[in-house]
């Protein structure tokens, strides 16, 4: 079988084949593919691809590889484990695609009846794609997802204030015009500080929290806003907590679901897979294949998609060929 196979070609066919896959899923389930014998099977995936080429003579569909899915979906494997914001914003993205596939048929079950068929098949997530939607976005978990983040956050910015209103005000008093080298309030290690002269750095109360480049500036931390600073870092930590604890919660409502998700995913790959033939089969004209039982080969202006697309990048045409096989011609010599 592998000398037939090399003798075919058949690994160089599937890299140009591959040439329309967009997602690694779709690309493994290529790696795998292997010829078959079996007419139902071969029948059922031209059915499939017919009908996929004329939904692209009308309608485009688009696949996107999903960043840090793959990750996601291997970390719930782990007990314990906890997504980052990012994977979940993964997965989130990865289902609203398979629910723009799982309904996009359902209209049109009449004219694509396979295709319809084979979407219908997606796992129905919409709840669980919902409750990440209203946690998660932009980076970052949404207030409005949890009354206790809300109110860390709003204490946040009252204590960011506070400690800014007190630096700033130490900045414009002249009792410290002398010991400043600038009129700014920065943070260092998380903490706000004042910017001053290196040399009126033992005039000034406080904890120094680094230095310039130049060395003529040290970062300080005034005992004066010390503890605004302390509390500042105590709610800073209280965010945190609960942000991870959401993300745990979330991370559980994921893996409640994760045989859908990886279910989801395999057919998704599938679904590539026979598009990705489909653009193939309208970009080289090629034509559904009619299967015989009996002992007979005959090719119709056939053209050979290798060599068709070696010419095309120079420029050049194929010149089809026609010919017939069968058990009073068993022989081809070229």
């Amino acid at each position: 079988m592998k000398a037939s196979l090399d003798a075919l070609e058949f690994e160089r066919l599937k890299k140009l084949l591959s040439r329309y896959l967009s997602t690694d899923d779709g690309k493994a389930l290529l790696d795998a593919v292997q010829p078959s014998t079996d007419i139902s099977e071969l029948e059922a995936e031209h059915t499939l691809v017919a009908e996929a080429m004329a939904y692209l003579r009308v309608q485009r569909v688009p696949f996107r590889e999903v960043p840090l899915l793959a990750a996601a979906v291997e970390k719930l494997a782990i007990v314990g484990s906890r997504l980052d914001i990012e994977e979940i914003e993964g997965v989130q993205v990865f289902l609203s695609q398979i629910e723009g596939f799982r309904i996009r048929w359902k209209e049109e079950a009449e004219a694509y009846p396979n295709l319809a068929r084979k979407a219908a098949r997606f796992p129905d997530l919409r709840e669980l794609g919902r409750r990440l939607g209203q946690a998660v976005h932009d980076g970052e978990v949404d207030e409005r997802y949890s009354p206790e983040l809300s109110r860390i956050r709003r204490a946040l910015e009252i204590a960011r204030s506070r400690v800014t209103q007190k630096l700033e005000a130490m900045l414009r008093s002249p009792e410290y015009a002398s010991q400043l080298q600038d009129q700014v309030v920065t943070v260092r290690n998380g903490r706000f500080v004042i910017p001053v002269r290196s040399d009126q750095k033992r005039s000034m109360e406080g904890i120094i929290h680094g230095t310039s480049s130049s060395g003529a500036t040290v970062f300080m931390e005034p005992l004066a806003a010390l503890e605004l600073n302390n509390e500042l870092v105590r709610l800073h930590e209280a965010e945190f907590q609960e942000v991870n604890r959401i993300l745990a919660e979330l991370t559980d409502l994921i893996q409640q679901s994760a045989p859908q998700v990886r279910a989801g995913r395999a057919l998704h790959g599938e679904l590539e897979l026979i598009f990705a033939r489909a653009r193939f089969g309208r970009e080289f004209d090629c034509a559904r294949p009619r299967f015989s039982t009996r002992s007979l080969l005959s090719l119709v202006k056939a053209r050979h998609p290798l060599l068709e697309d070696n010419l095309r990048s120079e420029g050049r045409s194929i010149s089809p060929v026609s010919l017939d096989l069968d058990p009073t011609r068993r022989i081809l010599v070229i």
